[in-house]
């Protein structure tokens, strides 16, 4: 089966390597033709528990080459999709294809595409981007699937990857995968980001762990149908389990870079907004985040 992969980042690396291990024919699409060469000359080398090993892919940055695959998986981030998909013109309109952004807002967009089927994944993997074909991988969690519109049948040939290092999972309801993950997130990014602490520092510290509580209270109030599957405890769970990483938001905060809140908390107060519910709490976490974002960006 030929899988794009567009989007090299450390979760696009890493997706790259679990299917071309399993067998799949991965074809990453990236952004530079730099990359691309180098993907093509030395595969994707993922780094776990001290131990690297390097997968084969093919590589192209050219977009006349990235039609002919049976899914195209986007895995860059939210705010590059719309750009990606503009870049793209018609020819992945045959691609079936999976989301594998942060937030909710992609939810909308699929819905307006022309493409035959569409799915949503949520990555719970640990993974740092370590070279431009390189990615270490932090922390093993399953990649989660749940189809959109469109036939599923393709969902369960991914499946077929499931190992312990990179688990698969089928789920069945893609507004519940997608709003769960984002409770999580907007828990979890924001006050990372904001005090500069690793995700363990949520669950070891008691006034971060009562903020938590705090923010879990207020999007279960908002959100009783996903909030009954994502209790506080499965919060500092996560937290536990990838202990040593930094969050997205708050490397990206270090590095200058745009973060994805407008994503994943701006996702949150406006679906709430539209339920007739209000989030005080999140909306100036979100304020907090914006004014770091600037602030390191400018300086």
């Amino acid at each position: 089966m030929k899988l794009n992969i567009a989007g090299a980042g450390a979760i696009g690396l890493l997706l790259g390597a679990g299917f071309a291990d399993a067998g799949f024919d991965v074809r990453m699409l990236t952004r530079s033709p730099e990359q691309a060469a180098l993907l093509r000359q030395e595969g994707i080398t993922v780094e776990r528990s001290g131990e690297k090993k390097v997968f084969q892919v093919e590589a192209t940055a050219a977009p006349g080459e990235w039609s002919n695959a049976e899914l195209t998986i986007l895995a860059m981030k939210s705010y590059d999709l719309a750009g990606f998909l503009e870049t793209a013109g018609g020819r992945l309109a045959s691609s079936p294809l999976l989301f594998v952004q942060n937030g909710v807002a992609h939810l909308t967009m699929a819905e307006s595409l022309p493409n035959p089927s569409s799915a949503f994944a949520s990555v719970e993997h640990g993974a740092m981007k370590t070279g431009q074909t390189a990615v270490r991988h932090t922390g093993t969690g399953p990649l989660r699937i749940a189809p959109g519109k469109g036939d599923g049948a393709i969902l369960r040939e991914l499946a077929l990857a499931d190992t312990a290092s990179f688990p698969v999972r089928l789920e069945e309801d893609a507004f519940r995968l997608l709003f769960s993950k984002a409770l999580k997130n907007a828990i979890i990014n924001p006050v990372t980001a904001i005090f500069g602490v690793r995700n363990g520092e949520i669950a070891e510290s008691a006034e971060l762990g009562r903020l938590a509580g705090m923010l879990h209270a207020e999007l279960s109030g908002a959100f009783p149908d996903v909030a009954d599957g994502v209790s506080l405890e499965s919060v500092f769970d996560l937290c536990r389990r990838t202990a040593g990483n930094e969050s997205s938001m708050l490397a990206d905060i270090k590095s200058g870079r745009r973060t994805e809140s407008d994503a994943i908390l701006g996702g949150l107060i406006e679906e709430a907004a539209r339920r007739g519910c209000r989030l005080p709490l999140l909306s100036g976490i979100a304020e907090m985040t914006a004014f770091l974002e600037r602030r390191e960006s400018d300086g």
